[in-house]
């Protein structure tokens, strides 16, 4: 089926309706990602936010006797003494 021009310049105008309505989204997405100022300190009647609670690691768990019976899951890895040829890119 052929195209004929009328129908091949209608189908180009959608085209580009469709073109301008992606470029749109896209600076619209744009600007709002980068452009726009992120949250500030100052909560909606311009108080500040109460400061972050401070944080405390209790490290005396670690010294239970449980624990310190536990061994390591495996035994080590012995290297070979022969690692191989001296020059690996040598043909055989």
């Amino acid at each position: 089926m052929a195209f004929t021009l009328l129908q091949r310049k209608k189908m180009q105008q959608g085209l580009i309706l469709v073109l301008i309505a992606v470029l749109f989204i896209t600076a619209t997405v744009l600007w709002l990602g980068f452009f726009q100022k992120g949250p500030s300190l100052a909560g909606p009647q311009g108080t500040m936010r109460p400061a972050l609670q401070q944080i405390e690691i209790n490290f005396n768990v670690l010294s239970l006797p449980l624990l310190q019976e536990l061994n390591a899951p495996a035994e080590p890895v012995l290297e070979p003494l022969i690692k191989g040829r001296n020059n690996p890119f040598l043909p055989f």
